[in-house]
């Protein structure tokens, strides 16, 4: 029985939240009317996050590359975008719902993939997933995850996409995707945007690896977190659960780094793009390309959509963001390639802002996260309802009626106050 057959354990909850280490008070099942006043938006759970987390971790999620410009240009990227209200417009509850691949959301949102999500809280995949099926928006797991692709199958259910850093050897490749199809992942992401290891500082200066390395330094800081130490020790130390069945037995961690970087394809192609459209026959989505040649080139070898992304400041500060390459990109597929936005959005007003200048949806990573770092599982619910709640509240506030109207109310060129 080869890997692809593995079956794992599947996850059951019980319907309460896990009150282990997140300092709820007893009796306390759900956070919502505390969290709601006390993390009322994604900068309040991050900077619980902040808190809670050891520097190395909340360091690897919140970082960026370089000297973090580029995660300053993406924030600027979306202040940019400016409403033009129809205050008298007639007007109802808005509509939030969306269609993407003949299958209906009650948002145009998803959780973006995270990769070693559980080094930054245990079982953070397991709680997004649970989170996304229940809200009715997609998850996707990142082929770098702590959780299974057969748990969060199990999880996710028909909400679940898969991402995938193409590997070096296409037949481990083809596995993985056929072990995605098998536990009902529905679309494929295809991430082609990390050619290079990337310089985060922040990591250099923490010493922080891939697999993470306990070092003096980290380990005091280990100390000052009891929160997040035990919730680890409790779950045990994080694990690439996706691509275990592909290490030996017993594999260390300098084992593990090395394997990882042994499965990687650093050199893609169009030729790997094109197998994998043959191979995959649910949606295809390719993240990470910014150039309207390129989206060219993905609409004739039947690629569905494109994932537009500068992966969020993490791989280069000098990559130009996807909100301003969009209309051009937009243009040159002639509206006949779905396009998806992610790097930087933090609220739901920053997903109206992507839908208005053109985005059929629209992904977060570190929003979600921020949210399972700060609450724990309830945090992972609490995020996805902030965001519900300020898109909503957005929609309400210009007066436009559905998501598909938000483009007629963007302001053409945004001046300043």
């Amino acid at each position: 029985m080869g890997p692809h057959r593995l079956r794992l354990p599947s996850y059951r909850g019980n319907g309460r939240s896990d009150r282990r280490g997140l300092g709820l008070p007893l009796g306390c099942t759900s956070l919502r009317p505390m969290s709601m006043k006390k993390y009322p938006s994604v900068p309040d759970l991050a900077a619980a996050a902040r808190r809670r987390l050891p520097r190395f971790a909340f360091d690897y999620l919140d970082g960026g590359a370089g000297d973090e410009k580029g995660l300053m240009r993406n924030r600027a990227a979306f202040d940019a975008v400016q409403f033009v209200p129809g205050y008298l417009e007639p007007r109802g509850e808005p509509d939030l719902r969306t269609e993407m691949f003949a299958r209906p959301y009650a948002m145009p949102l998803g959780v973006a993939p995270v990769g070693l999500s559980g080094l930054i809280w245990p079982r953070a995949a397991e709680y997004l997933a649970a989170a996304a099926k229940k809200a009715g928006i997609p998850f996707c797991l990142s082929a770098m995850a702590t959780s299974s692709i057969e748990k969060i199958g199990a999880i996710a259910r028909d909400h679940g996409w898969f991402q995938l850093y193409p590997l070096a050897d296409h037949g481990t490749e083809k596995e993985l995707l056929d072990r995605a199809k098998e536990a009902g992942f529905s679309a494929l992401l295809v991430t082609v945007d990390t050619p290079t290891t990337r310089r985060n500082l922040r990591e250099i200066k923490n010493g922080m690896t891939v697999p993470p390395k306990l070092s003096l330094a980290n380990m005091s800081r280990i100390a000052l977190n009891p929160t997040w130490a035990l919730a680890t020790l409790a779950a045990g130390p994080p694990r690439f659960e996706t691509l275990t069945p592909y290490f030996p037995p017993g594999a260390n961690y300098t084992t593990v780094a090395e394997m990882i970087s042994g499965l990687l394809a650093r050199s893609i192609g169009w030729p790997e793009i094109e197998a994998l459209r043959k191979h995959w026959s649910g949606p295809m989505i390719v993240k990470g390309l910014l150039s309207a040649s390129d989206a060219e080139h993905c609409l004739a070898i039947g690629v569905d959509a494109l994932l537009l992304s500068n992966h969020g400041g993490r791989q280069s500060e000098s990559l130009v963001h996807p909100l301003d390459m969009i209309d051009e990109i937009g243009e040159r597929t002639r509206g006949e390639l779905k396009l998806f936005l992610d790097s930087g959005a933090r609220s739901g007003l920053d997903v109206a802002r992507a839908m208005a200048r053109g985005a059929d949806f629209v992904f977060l990573g570190r929003a979600f996260m921020y949210g399972v770092a700060a609450l724990g599982e309830a945090g992972a619910a609490h995020a996805v309802e902030l965001l519900r709640l300020e898109l909503e509240q957005i929609l309400g506030q210009i007066g436009c009626p559905d998501i598909a109207s938000l483009p007629r109310f963007v302001a053409k060129e945004a001046g300043p106050e």
